[in-house]
């Protein structure tokens, strides 16, 4: 019993160092060590992993915006984000 609260105890600490470093994983900003981190937390963590993709659709989504916004890109992007669902 004292063993998986121990285990309990050791993936919360690790799911909420994870997700406080997701976006640094995501830029690259991480250290070896620590992007090994993520990942081996990622792997098991389902929560993690929705987060982590939902993160990188979102800044592909950004970077294919065009360079120069039409009048409507507002309207645009909210159109875009609701076929996505």
């Amino acid at each position: 019993m004292i063993r998986r609260l121990l285990q309990r105890r050791r993936y919360m600490r690790e799911h909420r160092w994870t997700h406080a470093h997701l976006s640094d994983y995501v830029d690259d900003d991480l250290s070896p060590h620590e992007r090994e981190r993520v990942e081996e937390h990622v792997s098991i963590c389902p929560h993690c992993t929705r987060v982590l993709r939902t993160l990188r659709r979102t800044l592909q989504s950004l970077m294919d915006l065009p360079a120069e916004p039409h009048p409507s890109v507002a309207d645009g992007v909210i159109e875009r984000l609701r076929r996505e669902r």
